[in-house]
């Protein structure tokens, strides 16, 4: 597969300014280091263009198209941030196994994971395994950049958005309750499991935290909480 080709000397040219390649600056020129962001995406025509839009941000980015090299990469390099899509390698989850590697490892890099909401599924384990934000496909330029400042100034990511925006809904405590594990993709039957109570009685929850958030679906609800 095709890949970006990197210049032969320790700088590139970003913004009409030399950078290094881990994205910082030469030494005594008073710039601010630039945020470095991984890459992970296998499609060479989609990881082309992604990383031409972050450098276009003045974003340093470095694009990598396999789980394997992930790993070796942010071994080498404090990344700010790594944007993943969930599927790696012809069909493969691996953008999951990259979330799960992170978080055992307790490193301090908050992943954006690229994915469609209508895959219930592995958005739930995205959700369970701290991703810091889901981004929908497809998106604008504007749209990532949105999210990742979002990300970058607000540290607590999924969490602090979720709860803010179930605090400007005015649910109650209940609904709180069962709005966030609505988010975690459970099912209404798992989800009476857990909270002892009935289906039936969880429907009319669902029913009323949609009305008081304007959605009308599961798909819609998860827009509202983290919009793009």
């Amino acid at each position: 597969m095709a890949r970006i080709s990197r210049p032969s000397t320790g700088f590139v040219k970003n913004n009409n300014s030399l950078r290094r390649r881990d994205g910082s600056p030469p030494p005594g020129s008073g710039m601010k280091r630039a945020h470095q962001i991984l890459l992970i995406e296998d499609e060479t025509i989609a990881g082309q263009m992604l990383s031409q839009a972050l450098q276009g941000l003045g974003i340093s980015c470095r694009w990598v198209m396999t789980f394997e090299e992930a790993q070796k990469a942010w071994k080498e390099v404090p990344y700010d941030a790594v944007i993943t899509d969930i599927m790696l390698d012809q069909g493969r989850p691996d953008g999951l196994e990259i979330l799960r590697k992170i978080e055992q490892a307790g490193m301090p890099m908050p992943v954006v994971v690229i994915s469609a909401f209508a895959d219930q599924t592995r958005v739930k384990e995205a959700l369970n395994h701290g991703a810091a934000y889901l981004l929908e496909k497809p998106f604008t330029t504007v749209e990532l950049r949105r999210v990742l400042d979002r990300i970058w100034q607000e540290p607590k990511g999924l969490i602090g958005a979720r709860e803010r925006a179930l605090n400007q809904a005015t649910l109650t405590n209940k609904e709180c309750e069962v709005a966030r594990l609505l988010l975690k993709g459970l099912s209404t039957q798992e989800m009476a499991r857990l909270t002892g109570n009935s289906e039936k009685t969880l429907k009319q929850h669902i029913s009323t935290i949609y009305e008081k958030c304007g959605v009308s679906s599961r798909t819609e609800f998860f827009h509202f909480i983290f919009p793009t």
